[in-house]
């Protein structure tokens, strides 16, 4: 989690705060926040005809704020629902993927979301192609309840690293039934599905839960190469 850097002549005015302020008041907002094990979903307001997200301090510093400069050009209508993390002061933390384009985690004015249904927090539905910026994951449905997993990701993927060969890429495969809404298996020799936990610390483990429209994801960095990891939250591709 990215910090503010602290002037040493601000010292004194730190530690002062630290004791009116909550700590995480200093923590940028950024992927993890919003995909974490049990995630949230929220649904924008229909009250104003558009939300901005707002800058994270480590790009603009002094943000999330009203200010002219902290407002982004992505926005939310009506009805888009976003995944949410940790509130600062107006603002929660918020992760948006839409049919296209990339994924946007920021700040969005905590009054204009509201959090869905409890039925709609958790749909059941896990079959599709479920896409993310260099990840895909598409899921079947098997025999007596179980899903069928299969996933590929990679990391630097840019024309440069293609034509030098150097693009690193990470698959997942595995057939696993949820357990009290949560999907989760380690990859054994030969893409034979271990329950989730089991191997060592190159073993691939990973965890996925649905969250409103979305496919939350978390891995332990062991089903690729280097910096390759299916964490993060997909979109149904359709």
């Amino acid at each position: 989690m990215l910090r503010r850097w602290i002037d040493k002549r601000f010292a004194l005015a730190f530690m002062m705060a630290v004791v009116a302020v909550p700590s995480d008041a200093w923590a940028d907002c950024v992927w993890s926040d919003v995909a974490v094990d049990e995630p949230r979903v929220a649904v924008v307001r229909s009250e104003t005809p558009r939300t901005q997200f707002v800058q994270i301090d480590a790009l603009v510093h002094g943000c999330p704020s009203d200010k002219p400069e902290c407002q982004q050009r992505a926005f939310l209508v009506a009805g888009d629902v976003v995944l949410i993390g940790p509130t600062q002061g107006a603002y929660t933390c918020s992760g948006f993927l839409g049919r296209r384009g990339p994924s946007t985690i920021a700040w969005l004015p905590t009054a204009a979301l509201a959090p869905l249904p409890n039925d709609q927090q958790s749909p059941t539905d896990w079959a599709g192609h479920w896409v993310a910026p260099e990840q895909t994951i598409t899921i079947a449905n098997g025999s007596s309840g179980a899903l069928i997993v299969t996933g590929d990701a990679t990391w630097g993927d840019t024309p440069d690293r293609r034509r030098l060969g150097s693009v690193h890429t990470g698959e997942l495969a595995g057939t696993m039934r949820p357990d009290k809404g949560v999907l989760a298996f380690a990859m054994g020799d030969e893409n034979h599905t271990l329950p989730f936990g089991a191997g060592d610390e190159f073993t691939c483990n990973v965890r996925m839960v649905r969250r409103g429209p979305y496919l939350v994801v978390r891995d332990n960095k062991a089903c690729g190469g280097a910096n390759v990891s299916f964490s993060g939250f997909y979109r149904r591709d359709q």
